[in-house]
């Protein structure tokens, strides 16, 4: 398993529509190692995260791939704040 692997598989599927498709549609990181298993790249999920800063850098080559992969292997999505506090869901206690 490499680093150097999962790049390549990436530069695969970003050549080759159809496997760019398939790329695009997954929802697991795991998924994403299994594709690139059945087309002969071994890697794990660690490496494609090493190699996601060149990702970044080659945004242009990549394109849509790109924002694919950060969106799998990118925090999850969610409502809150970028200070990291839940947002108030409730109803004041009242004042006596």
């Amino acid at each position: 398993m490499s680093k150097e692997n999962a790049l390549s598989f990436l530069q695969q599927a970003a050549q080759d529509p159809s496997l760019k498709s398939q790329v695009e549609e997954l929802e697991q990181p795991g998924e994403l190692v299994t594709l690139g298993e059945s087309q002969g790249y071994a890697f794990s999920s660690d490496n494609v995260r090493e190699v996601i800063p060149v990702l970044k850098a080659e945004k242009g080559f990549f394109g849509d791939l790109v924002e694919s992969i950060l969106a799998l292997f990118g925090p999850t999505h969610d409502d809150y704040p970028a200070t990291g506090m839940q947002p108030f869901s409730g109803d004041p206690q009242p004042r006596h």
